[in-house]
């Protein structure tokens, strides 16, 4: 099982038991928006340290952050 099936996984889970909490729908999609930007950013984390590849910066003019290896 990959990382992103693995963490697709946990936020399905999340989902299901905010739903069986009873949590209001409209604080289940906030939380599961931010679940999932948390995940993307682990994978884009993970794919930059497995790859060895460099950050590429979003912002002109701003150098990107460099992993330690």
């Amino acid at each position: 099982m990959t990382s992103a099936e693995s963490l697709s996984e946990r936020i399905d889970a999340l989902a299901a038991a905010l739903r069986e909490a009873g949590v209001a729908p409209d604080r289940i999609a906030s939380i599961l928006d931010r679940a999932a930007t948390a995940t993307m950013h682990a994978l884009v984390l993970e794919a930059l340290i497995d790859d060895g590849a460099p950050a590429k910066s979003a912002t002109p003019g701003v150098q990107p952050l460099r992993i330690a290896a």
